[in-house]
């Protein structure tokens, strides 16, 4: 049989779930019981019979170059140096002339792999008719793709990941030169766009091989690092001098303190999770230059304090740097989630709570600084961020529609007659934690002057969780009673929010954060029911239109069966 002679190996990416450890060397290059995981994969490839590869680089670029200039190995290496980072499908387009007309391989550089046949994975990709074929795994990983009897994947975002018949797309694939003319128009893109590009334009699969007796990790978490090493790694906050300042704040000795790189939000903002002899504390790492707003967490929580609103005990707070109390990940959201969650028992304390920061939390920040008020401007700017990254950027309009325009404005000029009180500004159930069973608010360094509504019309017709329209009622009215205010404009300001929420989710997938996209349909579908009950007939159609159109982007699968048995797209 004959196996490709080429291989592309990614090794771009910052590993920030694995900082401190990355912020002074790049993951693929961080040791696996000794080895560094870039030599490891390459080591693999030659075994192999690959001749040639080339290794694209981004993060810390220059450690990897002299990595592979100091190298003494079977295979001529080159190294692609990104100025900007390109994603994994993305890296292929400069490489275009190195991969040439033949198959080649195409291979994480920061993955622990063991055990795996490439003849088994060559033959699927000549059953691909010589498109793609993957290692799958149906034993590691979060296993989040679905595949046919033929073994053809035909989802790639499973909506229930974890269940039987669900696999992980390991990182190592077989491709043909035909893949690259699926890559998205985006600079930046995943090759795992290209695969779905190509199930949706012209039915070609990528086919999976699951080998039982292979073993793989990303080694994605220090969590998962520790485990494919046999002794613990050092998790000291060696590389971060802002974390030891905060835990010094804290009173806590250096040398037995870790850190934990937990994740990024889309706020600029950067967390840990610090731990001291069974104390710990979270740490956000913030920008406040591009976000002012994230330096006034702590003085935003004293005021939230001052008039009986939960929120986090704030431990340390350092320009760029804060510590607060680590109420773990028991969220709002988690909660809802859970089978046979009373809703309305769960909600009714939230919204209890936001109902005295409405009352109270007027008088409470006094002079404070705060972030710019609710109103034409501000509404204006979330409508344009709704049609710049969703109408225009998810959907491929070339403008908002002029009818759904000028609801809008309507909708905008409505909400700011209503009378200002403090507003969170991001009210949804995943910034609701429980201490206890205390819901604790978190999130809240852009509150501001604004409608009541907007925060109400955010936890009831939030994205993530699914509220049928008697639960929004039982807790409007359980609002109306602790706040003494009914809410007459909630629909109109479910769909204000709703056009925020559509358009950052779009703004976050393309700049690398594609998870968020996953919530757009449920987004669109709560757009249309708060349109349908503000009388909103041109946002409710547009809603209707989108519907139809991100179906057919999150269910590819679905969509290749309907064409292939007679239906056009647009009925999926």
């Amino acid at each position: 049989m004959n196996m490709p002679r080429k291989a592309v190996v990614l090794a771009a990416g910052y590993g920030t779930r694995l900082r401190p450890m990355t912020l002074k060397r790049p993951k693929p290059l961080l040791p696996v019981q000794g080895i560094p995981m870039l030599e490891r994969i390459l080591s693999m490839l030659e075994d192999w019979g690959v001749e040639e590869i080339a290794v694209n680089a981004h993060w810390l670029a220059p450690q990897i170059e002299e990595f592979v200039a100091k190298r003494n190995g079977k295979a001529k290496i080159v190294v692609s140096v990104e100025p900007e980072i390109l994603g994994t499908g993305g890296a292929l387009r400069p490489l275009a002339d190195f991969t040439g007309a033949d198959p080649f391989w195409l291979v994480n550089g920061d993955i622990v792999l063991e055990d795996a046949d490439p003849e088994q994975i060559v033959n699927a990709f000549r059953e691909s008719g010589n498109f793609a074929g993957c290692l799958l795994s149906e034993t590691y990983g979060p296993r989040t793709v679905e595949a046919d009897r033929e073994g053809r994947v035909c989802n790639w975002k499973s909506d229930e990941p974890g269940y039987p018949g669900t696999y992980t797309y390991c990182g190592c694939a077989v491709l043909g030169p035909d893949v690259a003319k699926y890559l998205p128009d985006e600079k930046c893109c995943s090759i795992v766009q290209a695969y779905e590009k190509a199930m949706m334009t012209d039915a070609r699969f990528v086919v999976g091989s699951v080998q039982p007796d292979a073993v793989w990790s990303d080694a994605g978490t220090l969590e998962a690092y520790r485990e494919v090493n046999d002794e613990p790694q050092d998790v000291s906050l060696f590389g971060h001098d802002g974390l030891k300042s905060i835990a010094s704040e804290m009173g806590w000795k250096l040398a037995e303190t870790g850190a934990e790189f937990l994740c990024t939000r889309g706020s600029d903002r950067s967390f840990w999770r610090l731990w001291n002899n069974g104390k710990r504390a979270i740490a956000i790492d913030y920008d406040s230059k591009s976000r002012p707003e994230n330096a006034r967490y702590g003085a935003c929580a004293k005021i939230l304090a001052s008039v009986g609103v939960p929120v986090p005990g704030i431990f340390a707070d350092q320009p760029g740097l804060l510590a607060m109390e680590d109420l773990g990940d028991d969220s709002l959201e988690k909660r809802a989630k859970a089978k046979g969650a009373d809703l309305v028992k769960l909600y009714k304390p939230v919204v209890e709570a936001l109902a005295k920061m409405h009352v109270n939390g007027v008088g409470a920040a006094g002079d404070s600084e705060l972030e710019p008020s609710f109103g034409p401007e501000l509404f204006k700017w979330e409508r344009d961020l709704f049609e710049e990254h969703c109408v225009k950027g998810r959907f491929g309009f070339d403008k908002l529609p002029d009818d759904v325009r000028g609801e809008l404005e309507g909708v905008a000029k409505e909400l700011s007659r209503k009378r200002p009180v403090l507003v969170h500004r991001d009210f949804q159930s995943s910034n609701v934690l429980f201490r206890g069973d205390e819901p604790v608010f978190i999130d809240f360094q852009g509150m501001r002057l604004g409608p009541a509504a907007y925060d109400l019309a955010s936890l009831l017709y939030d994205p993530y969780v699914d509220l049928s329209d008697d639960d929004r009622k039982s807790l409007a009215s359980a609002y109306a009673a602790a706040s003494g205010e009914a809410l007459p404009e909630l629909h109109l300001a479910a769909v204000q929010r709703l056009v925020q929420a559509l358009g950052a989710f779009g703004r976050l997938a393309s700049v690398g954060k594609p998870e968020f996209a996953r919530h757009t349909l449920r987004a669109l579908g709560n757009l249309l029911s708060a349109a349908d009950d503000a009388d909103l007939d041109a946002v409710g159609a547009f809603a209707e239109e989108l519907i139809s159109r991100e179906t057919a982007i999150q269910d590819p699968c679905s969509v290749w069966m309907h064409h292939h048995h007679g239906h056009d797209h647009e009925e999926v």
